[in-house]
């Protein structure tokens, strides 16, 4: 259906655009491809993986424990009272629900990663479309539509990516260590950089 209408609306938008052809200029980016380049989104991306390790990690920890508890029980369930098999098998709901409530709450669709994923990610993506902005009003374009994202772009002709220039835009305003990924080069003997 999402599909559908964004066809219907190119469409129209095609339809109404093809009266003032001449006048109008349409280009696109690939926002993957500059977010990938971008030391601030690796950087983000990094935070994220840590995040996600450690989270994983408990959840095995969590999950390890609850295992051993089936085990431990299924050997020595003949040795209990039908009380205290009840009690354990309450126990091992208990861990199990915890478990699921920890991943949801870390990983679920209101959880703690797109969370840390949005707060990190919106300061990147404003400066990426603070940049394409200006690319697009320096360069006199009236639209722009990004290749990475949902949208349909069934074709493109590359005179009209914009994906260098706003990668460029962006890696001008960071200093010159976050440009070349590293620190500055190291002076060589006379003193001067390399």
């Amino acid at each position: 259906m999402r599909q559908q209408l964004y066809f219907a609306f190119l469409v129209s938008l095609f339809a109404f655009a093809s009266s003032e052809v001449c006048a109008q200029k349409i280009g696109f980016i690939d926002s993957q491809a500059i977010l990938d380049q971008l030391p601030e989104a690796k950087d983000a991306k990094r935070r994220l993986e840590v995040l996600t390790l450690e989270w994983q990690n408990e959840i095995k920890k969590r999950r390890d424990a609850l295992d051993k508890m089936v085990r431990d029980f299924q050997v020595k369930e003949v040795l209990y009272t039908d009380e205290i098999k009840q009690q354990k098998r309450k126990e091992m709901m208990d861990a199990d629900k915890a478990i699921f409530e920890y991943q949801n709450q870390k990983f679920g669709v209101d959880g703690e990663y797109f969370r840390k994923q949005s707060e990190l990610m919106r300061p990147i993506q404003d400066k990426l479309y603070s940049a394409l902005r200006a690319v697009a009003i320096d360069n006199d374009y009236d639209y722009v539509f990004d290749r990475a994202s949902d949208t349909m772009l069934l074709y493109a002709n590359e005179t009209h990516n914009l994906t260098q220039k706003v990668l460029d835009r962006l890696l001008a305003s960071l200093p010159e260590r976050d440009r070349t990924g590293g620190a500055p080069s190291a002076p060589n003997a006379d003193g001067a950089g390399k």
